[in-house]
């Protein structure tokens, strides 16, 4: 059993990004706020401990057109460089008067006209990882921009599987199957 490589390839990555852009195009989206690490780990391979700690939020913001732009904290911008995103904004954190929110509006008002809209994930099985205060504050900076639903964009994007996302599941099932398989020989 040959184990596939670890992580994805940058075309995963990008194929990823054309995807979800293909969908903002249908519904108007300017751009897509990431906040978790799921969706973060989607578009950039980006995987880090760091998420451990529900402390510090951190944003990557994907634009209809181009590429992700990364809004974090300082201390994961060497490991972000290590993934495909090359446009990495960062903050030194933590900062107690603007945790990031600043930046990101930045980043935002940056790639997104005053009468673009911004989704976010509203949908079940989803929440936005930053705190309430500084939602409100990054709502009331970027309007007349909305921030609006993503319409599930990436959780529907994530049940359809890539060929190498396939070859990753069939490799860990044929794990499972032969370890099933001894527990006769081991009961």
């Amino acid at each position: 059993m040959i184990a596939p490589p670890r992580g994805f390839p940058e075309a995963e990555f990008k194929a990823r990004t054309e995807a979800a852009q293909a969908l903002m195009a249908e519904h108007d989206l300017a751009a897509l706020l990431l906040t978790t690490e799921p969706e973060i780990r989607y578009y950039t391979g980006f995987l880090t401990r760091f998420w451990e700690s529900p402390t510090r939020p951190w944003f990557v913001v994907l634009p209809a057109n181009g590429d992700p732009i990364a809004v974090i904290p300082s201390i994961g911008a060497h490991l972000m460089r290590q993934s495909w995103i090359k446009d990495i904004r960062t903050w030194s954190a933590p900062d107690y008067e603007d945790d990031g929110i600043g930046l990101l509006t930045d980043a935002l008002c940056e790639i997104v006209t005053q009468d673009g809209r911004i989704g976010i994930a509203d949908h079940m099985e989803s929440h936005v990882r930053l705190p309430l205060a500084d939602l409100r504050r990054l709502e009331m900076a970027l309007l007349p921009r909305p921030l609006v639903s993503d319409l599930a964009i990436t959780r529907r994007l994530r049940m359809v599987k890539s060929d190498a996302e396939i070859a990753k599941i069939r490799h860990a099932a044929a794990i499972a199957t032969q370890a099933f398989d001894t527990v006769p020989e081991e009961v």
